[in-house]
């Protein structure tokens, strides 16, 4: 499980998509925060198979458990990727 830090600015967020989604037309990155609040970011290529987002002020806001998924849409199909788990620690 990765571990980020609550106030993290420019992390980059990576999603393997396990296929081929070059010709899509909209990817986002669909977050589950730790206060249960659900989030969508617009998410860029990164290769042939994953999708890429850098985080900004506010994104990373609350100390706990959050959960990402992948949603892409392409012609003749959309749908969600695996989730993915990660740990938002308070910083020292």
């Amino acid at each position: 499980m990765t571990t980020i830090f609550v106030g993290d600015v420019g992390t980059e967020i990576v999603l393997n998509c396990g296929v081929d989604i070059s010709a899509s037309t909209v990817r986002k990155i669909i977050a589950r925060k730790p206060n249960g609040q659900r989030v969508e970011w617009v998410a860029d290529p990164f290769g042939v198979d994953a999708i890429t987002y850098t985080t900004l002020v506010g994104d990373i806001s609350h100390a706990g458990t959050m959960t990402l998924q992948a949603y892409v849409e392409m012609p003749g199909w959309k749908g969600y990727g695996n989730k993915a788990i990660v740990m938002v620690a308070q910083p020292i």
